[in-house]
């Protein structure tokens, strides 16, 4: 074994090693590329739903707890052990969070459909949930809930416009991503 550890030494003198670990991780956000079409957004739907079903579950969690803590004193028993099921109950919700093998937290969702790009990113509220920062975890439920919702109205007109597109506005030279852009302002 040492004479392994020296071969290595040996070989690794002459590399730089001012290189920072932490950028050559690898990146704890998955990036899931359904592709292009309406069965790539029906994939991206199916992973939003689920994501408000979820974000929709551990705000309820959250409520109880942010307002459960409120009312007691934070070492009182019957509340320690109250609080400490509804985060584990938080915590199993957020790590099993799945749409058919894909984890939904810490990711990345894109799906494209006439050329336009439909992204949703969602960040683990872990962190949130392991501070006890449950006003700041309300908000940040909220914001995504919003989120999706947008995301969601995004893809409906998407898909009428590409509907509408393949029948009747194919003749008129007119794509639905160039409507999508001009109802987006851009």
């Amino acid at each position: 074994m040492d004479k392994m550890l020296q071969t290595l030494k040996k070989h690794l003198d002459g590399l730089d090693t001012d290189i920072n670990l932490k950028d050559s991780m690898p990146s704890k956000v998955s990036t899931y590329r359904f592709g292009e079409g309406m069965k790539a957004i029906n994939e991206l739907v199916g992973c939003l739903q689920v994501l408000r079903s979820k974000l929709n579950k551990l705000q309820t969690i959250v409520s109880k707890m942010e307002f459960g803590f409120e009312d007691r004193a934070p070492f009182e028993t019957s509340s320690s052990s109250t609080s400490e099921l509804l985060l584990n109950q938080a915590r199993e919700l957020i790590t099993s969070a799945r749409f058919v093998d894909k984890e939904l937290f810490d990711a990345n969702l894109n799906a494209s459909l006439s050329g336009v790009e439909i992204s949703f990113e969602m960040d683990s509220p872990l962190p949130l949930l392991e501070a006890k920062n449950f006003k700041t975890l309300s908000a940040y439920i909220a914001s995504k809930k919003d989120e999706i919702s947008v995301c969601m109205n995004s893809i409906r007109t998407l898909s009428e416009l590409d509907s509408m597109e393949s029948s009747d506005m194919a003749s008129a030279n007119v794509s639905a991503a160039d409507i999508l852009k001009i109802f987006q302002g851009r």
